[in-house]
């Protein structure tokens, strides 16, 4: 929105809104700041003020007006987070690309703390808004319009263990509400691409804490190149696009992905994991023989339920996996994989489409000679969707 399109009712909201919020100590005190607050609440002057001042206590808490300067990110989120920032389209939106699907946001949270990799993203967030700040020639349309931002997130690799590794899915719910409260009108496009089918799990999750207005701005595409290229280029020129994404813009030495701009993520290697004591309080044990293999059954009695489990192994790592019984069938609901969780303890959950037994087995049918000892905690909750209040 612009300036000069609001209506005198609008004008004289946001000169109450000034007058209100005139004690708090702003990171931008023009009006096109304090616009995105109302734009954000419809211009209801007591919300827009509570979600402001709400954002004011959080920024002074974490410290957000010197994080560009204080942070130093540590090297595996420099190499494995592949967030970056491109070009502009042409709205003149400051354009951010996420490959989230090529993350390995396990492996990050086993190497940096949730809140630093929040704060490495809140940084890249914060950079974003000053270097448009700074160019205005090419990142606004004009001094009185709001200057917004361009996510393109691609979700080529994306899998269930991006979704049933608790510590990730949190991380993610908490990033979104920490952008829906704080960055208002940040995004004017999210485009998503390459989405499979699953990725509609992790949109479902993400919807009650999205503002109706978020929810409208985004895009989704499956792995149809084509259809989402031609997407693209009708808000990118093709030169602002990278030529991996149907434009034309390459890195120094040709490379399509622009890997200069945004990493390609990838598997963090387990050098770079913390070490940390594995906590066996209010865990069952289990040993498994070497060859060997262990269910454990559990009844879902109303769709909608969420299967929550955290464990850890002792000597050696374990293959992990839940299947949903149906007659003498054993359906996969979480794919067999070998987990370390000899390294760190292992957390998820899932929704439960359907009642029924669902089965969560530990293997070591792969060792030969060790048998593993396993410390679990399996819980059996119900889901009621709650959406956050405005602030």
């Amino acid at each position: 929105m612009d300036l000069s399109q609001l209506n005198d009712d609008q004008r004289a909201t946001l000169k109450q809104f000034r007058e209100a919020v005139k004690d708090c100590k702003l990171p931008d005190s023009d009006d096109v700041y304090l616009l995105r607050w109302l734009v954000a609440r419809d211009f209801d002057l007591a919300k827009s003020e509570k979600m402001l001042r709400n954002s004011m206590e959080w920024r002074q808490k974490n410290r957000i007006d010197t994080i560009i300067e204080d942070w130093k990110a540590p090297e595996v989120l420099t190499k494995y987070c592949a967030v970056g920032h491109t070009s502009a389209d042409k709205y003149k939106s400051y354009t951010v690309v996420v490959r989230y699907g090529a993350m390995d946001l396990k492996g990050l949270l086993l190497s940096v703390k949730k809140k630093g990799y929040l704060t490495h993203v809140t940084k890249i967030v914060e950079q974003c808004i000053v270097e448009a700040r700074n160019n205005p020639a090419r990142f606004t349309s004009s001094p009185t319009t709001i200057s917004q931002a361009a996510l393109i997130l691609d979700m080529a690799g994306f899998s269930m263990r991006h979704i049933t590794y608790k510590p990730a899915l949190d991380t993610a719910m908490q990033m979104l509400q920490m952008n829906e409260a704080n960055y208002p009108e940040f995004l004017r496009r999210v485009f998503v691409i390459n989405a499979p089918k699953i990725y509609s799990i992790l949109y479902s999750l993400s919807k009650p804490f999205m503002h109706e207005k978020t929810r409208n701005k985004v895009r989704i595409y499956g792995h149809d190149a084509d259809q989402w290229k031609a997407a693209l280029l009708e808000d990118f020129d093709p030169q602002e696009l990278p030529a991996c994404y149907g434009g034309t813009l390459t890195d120094p030495d040709g490379n399509p992905n622009c890997i200069t701009m945004v990493n390609m993520g990838g598997e963090v290697p387990k050098c770079y994991y913390r070490t940390s004591k594995l906590d066996a309080t209010n865990k069952n044990c289990l040993t498994i023989s070497s060859g060997s293999k262990e269910q454990l059954e559990f009844q879902v009695t109303q769709a909608g339920d969420i299967l929550k489990w955290d464990f850890h192994s002792e000597g050696g790592d374990i293959a992990f996996a839940i299947y949903r019984k149906e007659d003498s069938q054993l359906i996969p609901v979480v794919p067999h994989e070998r987990v370390d969780c000899h390294v760190s303890s292992e957390e998820g959950e899932i929704h439960c489409d359907g009642t029924g037994v669902y089965v969560v087995e530990f293997d070591n049918s792969f060792s030969y000679f060790r048998s593993k000892n396993i410390w679990y905690a399996i819980t059996i909750d119900s889901s009621i969707p709650v959406r956050q209040n405005d602030k």
